[in-house]
């Protein structure tokens, strides 16, 4: 059977736990009856730069290699194809900029490009390797032809029964723990996909790989796994990654019900959810269920902005949101995001005014956070023309991150961690007043989490006056 090697291409944000994705297909090969290598060259400590990933791919000798693809750091990918062309049979795409940009990955070298959730797809290409006429017939496939023109095949397809998916824990042997620890001694799940999809339609998500159409694993089968990974790891706390987690209420409460009655351990998990999804008798029954912190999405603290990018919530609901879990004893966090082309100075500094009301109900704050505008979004397609910011993804300067110096060193880990390199791809081109009060955001934000962390200094410490706000360029 087929030899598949799937890369995590290398980029600055370096990840602490295998991605789900990636786990997702390579079960789905692996039960299919192929040979899977994975290298995880975005993991913390992986250890290689082009030539030995180059190398390392070739000890391996695939029949196919598959690249996930983040627009973010699409150029580095990009980079690394250019020396994979030519050494390796085919190579495949997938991953978020795939979905919304295949026919750009099949000009950057890549054979076949596969749109929207790749399990399926991926398995019945292995099955056409010695036939690649029949690629375009193969829903979501998109793939350079002999004659070199681009074809393809049928809109991609989402998986109906997710029930039917292998799980991902069947792949975690394949991803070494001493990418993502340094001791090599702990196994680092990727956490838990109860569902897919997301119903919202906020001006800023990339949601397009699993789609607005919102579908849920039986409880029985997430109850399963959670199983499996205590029995074979160990491991007992898992973060649900689901979008819409609490979308549908009554699922909802049948899976914590069903984690009360059949989980085998002390489960602790954490969750994403919506403000205005979340009642006190759900609250109530997922903390029973072992359910120990929420991330609320906020975006924003000034409603006519929330109104602007339809998240569909108001400030008032995060407070009710917020009061609910703090009442369960549960751990809090929420993410902001500054910069939208909408806002104004005046907007901003409600935004901070909610940030600083809300504070006490608050664990942690999203780090970061400046508006990143990625391909597919609706704010991406009203906006790049205008401010002349299309095909950002491809320059070289808008795919660099500052790494986080080491915590001994504070000033400069102080600084890391309360400014954003975002700030400085200026996307929407922001007046001095702008960037003064996303950097007043940010510092309140980072001030707030490194006293959480216990590394504060003393209070007469402050950031240089650009990084307060005052004066910004």
């Amino acid at each position: 059977m087929a030899r598949v090697l799937i890369i995590n291409p290398p980029s600055p944000e370096q990840l602490g736990a295998p991605l789900l994705g990636l786990q997702y297909v390579a079960s789905a090969l692996l039960a299919h009856g192929c040979e899977v290598k994975i290298i995880d060259a975005a993991a913390r400590y992986y250890e290689g730069d082009f030539d030995s990933i180059v190398a390392e791919a070739e000890r391996f000798a695939p029949d196919v290699v598959g690249f996930s693809l983040f627009s973010r750091w699409v150029w580095h990918a990009y980079r690394l194809v250019e020396r994979f062309s030519g050494r390796f049979p085919l190579l495949f795409a997938g991953g978020a900029h795939t979905t919304v940009l295949a026919e750009e990955t099949l000009e950057h070298g890549f054979d076949v490009a596969i749109e929207g959730e790749a399990e399926d797809p991926f398995v019945r290409l292995i099955d056409s390797l010695g036939h690649p006429e029949d690629f375009g017939q193969i829903a979501g496939v998109v793939y350079r032809a002999s004659d070199g023109t681009i074809r393809r095949g049928p809109p991609a397809k989402l998986v109906e029964n997710l029930d039917d998916l292998p799980l991902p824990l069947e792949s975690q042997s394949l991803f070494d723990p001493k990418w993502y620890h340094p001791s090599g001694n702990e196994t680092i799940p990727g956490g838990i996909l109860s569902s897919r999809g997301c119903p919202a339609r906020c001006t800023f998500c990339a949601n397009y790989v699993t789609g607005r159409s919102f579908r849920h694993r039986s409880s029985a089968s997430v109850v399963e796994e959670l199983n499996l990974y205590h029995e074979r790891f160990g491991t007992t706390f898992f973060p649900f990654w689901d979008d819409a987690l609490t979308t549908n209420k009554p699922r909802l409460f049948e899976l914590c019900e069903a984690i009360e009655r059949d989980i085998e351990f002390d489960l602790k998990w954490s969750a994403i959810t919506r403000a205005n999804m979340v009642s006190p008798e759900l609250v109530q029954a997922m903390r029973r269920a072992g359910c120990v912190s929420l991330n609320f999405g906020v975006e924003s603290g000034d409603n006519e902005i929330l109104r602007a990018i339809k998240k569909g919530i108001t400030i008032e609901f995060v407070v009710r949101a917020l009061t609910m879990a703090k009442d369960e004893g549960m751990l809090t966090a929420c993410n902001f995001m500054l910069g939208f082309p909408q806002e104004t100075p005046e907007s901003l500094g409600r935004t901070l005014a909610f940030m600083q009301r809300i504070e006490p109900m608050v664990d942690s704050f999203s780090t970061l956070g400046v508006l990143v505008p990625f391909p597919g979004t609706p704010l991406y397609d009203d906006y790049h023309v205008e401010h002349g910011f299309t095909d950002w993804w491809l320059r070289e300067e808008c795919s660099h991150y500052s790494k986080p110096p080491p915590i001994d060193d504070f000033d400069r880990f102080y600084r890391h961690y309360i400014d954003d390199t975002n700030l400085e791809l200026d996307f929407f081109h922001y007046s001095n007043e702008m960037r003064a009060m996303i950097k007043e955001c940010l510092r309140f934000k980072g001030e707030h989490n490194l006293a959480k962390m216990g590394l504060m200094r003393d209070p007469v410490f402050r950031p240089e006056p650009a990084l307060a706000g005052v004066g910004a360029a």
